[in-house]
C-alpha cells in the first residue's frame, strides 16, 4: 500500500515539474521575446513582469518543491547521517517529516485562507492587464499541500518500517558514504 501510495504521488509530482518546466520555458520565451520588442522595435510587452512575477515563477517554485524532496534534490547536511545506524536514520527521517509536516500545514492553512480572501473579495493586480491575485496565492497551498502528502507518506513509511524492522520505504541517499574525497 505504501508503495502503490508513493508511485500514484510520485506520477502527481513528475506531472507538476512538467508544468513547471513548461512554465520556467515560457518565462525564458517571454523575457527574450519582451527584451528583442523592447530593444529592436521600440514596443515591450506591458504583460510580461507581471505574468512572470505573479504567476510562472510561483508556479516554478511550489509545482517542484514536492518533486525535489522525492528526488533528494534539496540541500541536506548529513555530517552524521553516515554513522547512524539504519534505525538511526529512520528516526532522524520521522523527526524531518514531523518538522516539515508542521511547518508546511502552516502554510497550506494560511496560504489557502489568502487565497480565498483574494477570491472573494476579487482582488486583482493593479497593472497593465487587472491579473487576478488568487491564482497565484492558491499556488502556495497547492504546491505545499502535494509537499505535505509526500512528508506525510515519508512518515508513515518510516514509522512502519521501524516498527516492523522491514524495509517498506526507503531511506535517502546519504553522500559520501565510500567515495574518496579530494580536495586537492
Amino acid at each position: 500500500m505504501i508503495k502503490r501510495a508513493g508511485d500514484v504521488l510520485g506520477a502527481l509530482e513528475r506531472a507538476l515539474t512538467v508544468i513547471a518546466v513548461v512554465f520556467l520555458f515560457a518565462i525564458m520565451l517571454l523575457v527574450v521575446t519582451d527584451v528583442f520588442m523592447r530593444y529592436a522595435l521600440n514596443s515591450p510587452f506591458a504583460f510580461t513582469y507581471d505574468l512572470i512575477g505573479l504567476y510562472l515563477l510561483a508556479g516554478v517554485f511550489f509545482f517542484t518543491l514536492s518533486d525535489g524532496l522525492r528526488e533528494h534534490a534539496h540541500v541536506g547536511v548529513d555530517i552524521l547521517l553516515s554513522r547512524f545506524s539504519p534505525a538511526g536514520r529512520r528516526l532522524s527521517e520521522i523527526v524531518t517529516a514531523l518538522a516539515g509536516l508542521f511547518v508546511f500545514v502552516l502554510i497550506c492553512k494560511v496560504g489557502f485562507e489568502r487565497a480565498l480572501e483574494n477570491y472573494e473579495q476579487h482582488d486583482v493586480l493593479a497593472g497593465a492587464i487587472a491579473w487576478p491575485t488568487w491564482i497565484s496565492a492558491a499556488l502556495v497551498p497547492f504546491g505545499c499541500g502535494v509537499l505535505v502528502l509526500r512528508l506525510a507518506l515519508q512518515l508513515v513509511g518510516n514509522v512502519l518500517s521501524l516498527v516492523s524492522g522491514r524495509d517498506l520505504y526507503p531511506l535517502p541517499p546519504v553522500t559520501g558514504v565510500g567515495e574518496a574525497r579530494s580536495f586537492e
